[in-house]
């Protein structure tokens, strides 16, 4: 691994990275479609749920050793060599190495690139015009985040803008959770929106959703499953 610096978010030529792997997308309106994760290190939040910790955790984690540094070049033919149509950035969070990402989209121009955010950054014009689709998680209140900390509206405004944005949120407690999702749609003008579960478990995913079905359906919303945990699959 290589040696980290402090402020890797402005190397345009390279991204720090926690892993990149072919698997296929197990949530979203794109779930099930072959493509390639390239997982960006860092993170702005630190909600109490997250399933990468690995991305931020410095208390448990050393840095050096769970991120590298690697050429944007390098991510490029690696993503060609899996020879697949799709590849989605996720993170952590990775539109604080948005030079990054802009360099690595622009070199896979001929392929669909989805990126997972938390909404709490802005994309430029050029790297919102590489995106074919912006899978937006605003965090609610069950990520024990303060609200100004995870809820940044002119952020979110400008994912509303690239019209080529959906809106996913994790559900812990729905009797809870969509009041606050429904009231974040109408004051943010979020569409359209998906729901999704919180679990790690088979079991957890599946009674998730199907504490879902009707809530969602009479709000006029869509349900995301999670194939990853169904099936087993990374």
């Amino acid at each position: 691994m290589n040696t980290l610096t402090l402020a890797p978010e402005r190397v345009e030529g390279s991204a720090i990275l926690t892993e990149k792997f072919e698997s296929f997308q197990g949530e979203g309106p794109w779930t099930g479609q072959r493509c390639v994760f390239v997982r960006f290190s860092r993170c702005n939040l630190r909600c109490s749920f997250c399933d990468t910790p690995e991305s931020w955790d410095w208390s448990r984690y050393n840095p050096a050793e769970v991120s590298d540094r690697v050429p944007v070049t390098e991510l490029v033919s690696w993503v060609r060599e899996r020879g697949v149509d799709m590849m989605v950035i996720t993170g952590g969070e990775p539109m604080l190495q948005q030079p990054a990402m802009t360099a690595l989209a622009r070199g896979l121009a001929d392929i669909r690139v989805q990126v997972e955010t938390n909404g709490t950054v802005a994309p430029t014009p050029e790297l919102a015009s590489l995106v074919d689709l912006w899978v937006v998680s605003p965090k609610l209140a069950n990520s024990g985040m303060t609200y100004s900390t995870r809820i940044k509206p002119e952020a979110l405004s400008a994912l509303v803008a690239t019209d080529r944005a959906v809106f996913k949120f994790v559900v812990t407690e729905p009797d809870r959770d969509l009041d606050e999702i429904a009231q974040l749609v109408e004051e943010h003008r979020l569409t359209p929106v998906w729901v999704m579960p919180e679990g790690t478990t088979r079991e957890k995913v599946l009674a998730g959703m199907d504490a879902l079905y009707d809530r969602a359906t009479e709000r006029g919303w869509n349900v995301s499953t999670r194939l990853h945990i169904l099936t087993g699959a990374r």
